[in-house]
């Protein structure tokens, strides 16, 4: 019977860097736009794909700072999941998947998982604060979504690091 798992790994590899450049592209589009905004306070009303923080920007600069600062960093930590989901792929050997790059690849991603979550939680609570100004900005974060994100993927990480464990006896048998 002819394996399906090369051929899946192989398209997933191609949506990971997809993924990857998309969110590169968007967080440097909204870094550019930003930049340009604080000087011409005109570009906050279409700072990317039709997000108006113009209403943000002229009730207050440094509140307009702060959730743009939010949104980038957000994406930044987001690609960089995503980054780190491509060099799985790199250094994956189908023949001994368990290895101590690939487990510390997993916490990696488990840990910036854990900060996209902290920063969407810190993120949701300020643009909630925001909101009781009547401004209409950015209400949910995903955070529940990145917090359960990271649980999942520190209990895979704990399993990778046993199977490493168990094919080093194997080998030890041997």
């Amino acid at each position: 019977m002819k394996s399906t798992t090369t051929p899946i790994l192989s398209l997933l590899k191609v949506i990971s860097w997809i993924i990857f450049i998309g969110l590169l592209i968007q967080a440097g589009a909204i870094l550019t736009s930003f930049t340009i905004s604080l000087f011409n306070p005109i570009a906050a009303q279409n700072l990317y794909l039709g997000l108006d923080l113009s209403e943000l920007y002229n009730l207050s600069l440094w509140y307009y700072i702060c959730s743009v600062s939010f949104y980038i960093s957000f994406l930044i930590i987001q690609a960089y999941i995503a980054y780190l989901v491509i060099q799985v792929f790199a250094k994956l050997n189908l023949q001994q998947p368990f290895s101590e790059a690939i487990s510390l690849l997993i916490s990696k991603i488990s840990h910036a998982a854990l900060t996209a979550g902290l920063l969407a939680v810190i993120a949701q609570g300020y643009t909630k604060w925001l909101s009781k100004t009547g401004l209409n900005v950015i209400q949910d974060w995903g955070s529940s979504e990145f917090l359960f994100l990271a649980a999942i993927i520190f209990i895979i990480a704990q399993v990778f690091k046993r199977g490493i464990e168990l094919q080093a006896e194997n080998t030890l048998t041997i």
